[in-house]
């Protein structure tokens, strides 16, 4: 059914397997299936096809805590409930410390259990369709930033260059992107700045790495590999650690930079 959580729960008592079971499918968003330890869980499941996988602590052969370590280790984030009658606090370190999302301990009435138990699995799944949201996002800007005609690059408050876009080549003259990464900013950018206004440049980027959060206008010419000069109208602007240049593809004469925070 679309839009249904899909829970795996690995506990080795059946009578709190088919209770919690029927507790969290009764709410009608949720399909669980079952497991009665964690070698079962981990040779008769498919750990990536469930949304969240809960597990008690205390089982026979392998623990929750191992069970954990195995679940990141073969199938990385998958989000994970530690949902134990133990409560001590050097069980809750170690599950925290080993990648569990919620450690839930057992007790109290079964109503409000297995309420919060389902609180705890939606916010996970929430999490984690917001962080895959934002992976996707992140990944369509960097294309458009990758194809774009704006020369982008990004640099450390020290000027190590550790993003540059295609464009960037062009304003450049350097044949690789790999050229540029780890390289400083004054080497590979600002040596192309017209001589007559070098120093103006220079004295702009100190300030600007030395005080961040400044915004400053102004316009160089910029004398490009094959001996064009052209105009950069630049805007620079950022924290103290990280910048971000961007400029269009030249035009007859003319280029504008913008920087910002990156």
């Amino acid at each position: 059914m679309p839009g249904t959580i899909r829970v795996l729960y690995v506990d080795d008592e059946p009578d709190l397997l088919r209770v919690t079971r029927f507790s969290l499918e009764r709410m009608g968003e949720f399909a669980v299936d079952t497991a009665e330890s964690a070698d079962e869980a981990l040779s008769a499941f498919s750990i990536p096809a469930y949304d969240v996988i809960v597990s008690d602590y205390q089982m026979p052969g392998m623990d929750g805590i191992a069970f954990l370590k195995e679940v990141r280790e073969r199938h990385g984030e998958t989000p994970f409930i530690l949902f134990t009658g133990r409560g001590r606090e050097e069980v809750v370190i170690e599950a925290i410390n080993n990648g569990a999302d919620f450690y839930l301990q057992k007790g109290g009435t079964p109503a409000a259990l297995f309420a919060e138990l389902a609180h705890k699995i939606r916010q996970l799944v929430k999490r984690r369709s917001t962080e895959h949201a934002l992976r996707e996002s992140e990944e369509k800007y960097r294309s458009l930033v990758d194809l774009t005609p704006l020369g982008v690059l990004v640099h450390t408050s020290d000027g190590r260059i550790v993003y540059a876009n295609q464009e960037c080549l062009h304003l450049t003259g350097q044949r690789s992107i790999d050229d540029l990464l780890g390289g400083n900013v004054l080497d590979y950018v600002f040596r192309f700045i017209h001589p007559d206004e070098q120093e103006q440049v220079f004295e702009l980027f100190r300030q600007q790495s030395e005080e961040g959060g400044t915004t400053s206008f102004t316009e160089w010419r910029l004398l490009s590999p094959t001996g064009e000069v052209s105009t950069i109208e630049a805007r620079r602007e950022g924290d103290p650690v990280r910048r971000r240049s961007v400029g269009p593809r030249p035009l007859p004469g003319r280029h504008r930079v913008e920087a910002g925070a990156g």
